[in-house]
């Protein structure tokens, strides 16, 4: 089975963001959701105080499982941010250019949503993403 894509995007400006306000509306093929992905190593956050590297560090685990699952992040048509609301300053002063960038390299240009939360499973942990992947 072939799976297709189509990228429904009828708002300017999504090309200069990273993320889409629209969607992408898929047919066939498989299917993949990936929890939420922080940026810890065996239980212990890392880059604590960090939401830049934090946030670069639980993408690329993100991929990480991207890959072992078989795909890439140009199949990923969902990504969901989770920010602590106490960082969110920072988060867009630091932070979103990181994910950005880190995205654009990646090829991964997905619909989400992001949400600001009072706060994630570990105390020192800024920021979580999931995605949902279709191949």
């Amino acid at each position: 089975m072939t799976s297709s894509r189509r990228v429904i995007a009828p708002w300017p400006g999504d090309d200069q963001i990273a993320y889409l306000q629209g969607g992408i509306e898929t047919t066939g093929g498989k299917i993949l959701w990936l929890s939420g992905t922080t940026a810890t190593r065996e239980r212990q956050a890392q880059h604590v105080g960090d939401i830049a590297a934090q946030a670069v560090l639980a993408l690329e685990k993100t991929g990480e499982s991207l890959r072992e699952a078989g795909y890439e992040w140009s199949d990923v048509v969902r990504l969901n941010w989770y920010v602590k609301a106490s960082h969110l300053d920072e988060f867009w002063a630091v932070g979103n250019d990181a994910v950005g960038r880190f995205l654009a390299d990646a090829g991964c240009k997905a619909a989400g949503v992001f949400l600001a939360v009072a706060s994630l499973a570990h105390p020192d942990v800024l920021c979580e993403f999931e995605a949902t992947a279709v191949k």
